[in-house]
């Protein structure tokens, strides 16, 4: 592979709506990755102050527990397609992120050509994110959702 033809596969990366894109040839090969520009906003809480007087409580129970992320499954689109989060427009997603679902529960739909595809849940989990926006078109492979 020469750097002029390098060069073009760059600049068609950069112009595609491709999150990832991997090319080999003989025994060369290569790996181009966007970056995520997405910044995250964490809340910050003060821990409550202590009363002497007070019994020690139980810990209070987190509604979402931190994601372990050497345990993330990624669900990929079965085909090239437009990502659809709920049954119809303006319906109810059949996701959100700190769900959890039960393997073959629909997580999304991919329309290809007026048929659509249901995107399912491997096993049970927790959806830890959903990383596609509705109405995108996504490529074969590319990852939808993450479930720990």
């Amino acid at each position: 592979m020469n750097v002029k033809q390098l060069k073009e596969i760059i600049r068609l990366f950069e112009e595609s709506s491709l999150a990832e894109l991997e090319v080999s040839e003989g025994e060369e090969s290569f790996r181009l990755k966007r970056q995520s520009n997405q910044t995250v906003q964490v809340p910050v809480m003060e821990a409550p102050k202590a009363d002497a007087a007070a019994p020690l409580a139980a810990s209070p129970v987190i509604a979402s527990d931190p994601v372990d992320f050497n345990h993330v499954i990624e669900v990929t689109s079965p085909v090239v397609g437009v990502f659809y989060e709920a049954p119809e427009p303006g319906g109810k997603p059949f996701i959100k992120v700190g769900d959890h679902v039960q393997r073959g529960d629909i997580l999304c739909l991919i329309e290809v050509m007026k048929q659509v595809t249901e995107v399912t849940a491997p096993q049970n989990g927790r959806v830890a994110d959903i990383c596609v926006t509705n109405g995108n078109v996504v490529e074969y492979g590319q990852t939808l959702v993450k479930l720990c």
